[in-house]
């Protein structure tokens, strides 16, 4: 009987330490990464851009990934965050630009002359078009004009939508002369997406508890034989 009792407890212990680093770090991992899905239309739209797959009447989806644990400034009406944006994807029609390493900040101005903005801003890169240029910044603000939307102006996530005043993003393109055009318009839904991480872990601290649960099982039922 004690035999039974320390092995019990020995095949429930490891699988529970297992979970419990699986979530400690999960936790440590995963905490400070915010992810966001949005929706959009195309406002405005340079010539040079234009194409069967890009225009006027393109739907625009995507997303934006950040840490919301960057360091920065944080001043009473501006706070800026230089490196928080960790990842990037927009599809305009046929076209996507994602996210690439390089200058990127998001900035928070809090009852400013123009009210609160939310800006993320990063650089981005994307196939070249016909034309020569290819996607090289993206540039997503959120406003309230009368101020409102937020307090303070330390990292934090983006305001709802329905406190707003105005939406607008930008998709800059250049080409190898340097020369610049950029396609524009607004957001019209914003949605917090979990990061999927801490989930699979979750599944594989309890595939574990299974496994070592079995095979502590078949571990007793040879000792019996």
């Amino acid at each position: 009987m004690q035999r039974m009792q320390r092995w019990l407890r020995r095949e429930f212990i490891v699988p529970a330490a297992l979970i419990c680093v699986f979530s400690v770090q999960t936790g440590e991992a995963q905490a400070a990464l915010v992810n966001y899905s949005f929706t959009g239309t195309v406002s405005n739209i340079n010539g040079a851009l234009l194409s069967p797959t890009m225009n006027l009447t393109s739907s625009v989806s995507g997303s934006f990934q950040f840490d919301n644990a960057t360091a920065g400034t944080s001043g009473p009406h501006i706070g800026n965050f230089p490196g928080a944006v960790t990842g990037l994807m927009v599809h305009i029609g046929g076209y996507t630009a994602s996210y690439t390493v390089g200058s990127n900040a998001i900035t928070l101005f809090d009852n400013t002359g123009f009210g609160d903005r939310w800006r993320l801003a990063t650089d981005a890169t994307g196939v070249a078009l016909p034309s020569g240029y290819s996607a090289a910044r993206f540039d997503l603000q959120l406003d309230h004009d009368t101020g409102g939307a937020f307090t303070g102006t330390n990292l934090q996530d983006p305001p709802s939508l329905a406190s707003l005043t105005g939406t607008r993003w930008r998709l800059t393109f250049s080409d190898l002369t340097g020369n610049e055009v950029n396609v524009r318009g607004a957001i019209n839904q914003l949605t917090a997406v979990p990061l999927p991480t801490a989930l699979l872990l979750f599944g594989a601290g309890l595939i574990s508890l299974v496994g070592l649960g079995a095979g502590g099982l078949r571990n007793l039922r040879t000792s019996k034989v």
